[in-house]
């Protein structure tokens, strides 16, 4: 039977609730360069990478990508750091059921380290592993994050829950060959193997992971 390994979790959405400051950021970062960002546009930057957002916004503002990078980090660092951010519904009692037990937890995003770090001080959430966007050489969809992940940490992906809410990290997870618990922010994820789509994380223990894990070997 596969044993649970892992559990590796996103930062932005799945951990704690930055969505709606990435979206207050990036109109923020549009409208200093006389230009707009849309709610379809946002279902679009959901998830990252972070080159591939500022590539397109810079090409829309029609300015560089350096300007439109530098802007958007400083206004998401600016708005992350104006008060204490929430730690979704059910995750703080999923992360300290598994550290209590012993089983190893990760965050991996495409966020920068510097972000990143801004979100451990404001939750005293301690990763055996942390792998930023900035830190390597591919991001999301790219399987690398998770790959890097499970490897630092020596266990097989195929033993790791993930808990993604966007497609870009979905797709991530299971290039990477992790279980994916999605938890949409922004539209509707679809139904895949190896995938479980819940509303919140509220009730979802170390018990129903591993029960998930065990059905794949039935």
């Amino acid at each position: 039977m596969s044993v649970l390994a892992a559990v590796l979790f996103d930062r932005d959405g799945p951990l704690v609730e930055t969505e709606s400051l990435w979206q207050a950021a990036e109109s923020i970062t549009m409208a200093s360069f006389g230009s707009e960002w849309t709610e379809e546009e946002q279902r679009f930057a959901l998830g990252g990478p972070f080159d591939a957002v500022a590539e397109y916004m810079a090409s829309k503002a029609g300015v560089s990508v350096d300007e439109v990078g530098a802007k958007l980090v400083s206004s998401i660092d600016e708005l992350m750091r104006a008060e204490p951010l929430t730690v979704q519904p059910g995750v703080r009692a999923l992360y300290d059921e598994a550290r209590a037990a012993g089983i190893p937890t990760g965050l991996v995003t495409n966020s920068f380290r510097q972000l990143v770090e801004i979100v451990l001080d404001s939750t005293a959430m301690e990763f055996d592993v942390i792998v930023a966007g900035d830190e390597i050489e591919e991001n999301k969809p790219h399987p690398l994050p998770y790959l890097t992940a499970c490897e630092l940490l020596g266990v097989n992906p195929q033993q790791v829950v993930v808990l993604e809410d966007s497609m870009t990290g979905i797709e991530s997870a299971h290039r990477a060959g992790c279980y994916v618990v999605a938890i949409p922010q922004l539209g509707d994820i679809a139904a895949m193997d190896r995938q479980l789509v819940v509303s919140t994380v509220e009730g979802l223990d170390l018990a129903r992971l591993q029960d998930l894990l065990a059905a794949e070997d039935q």
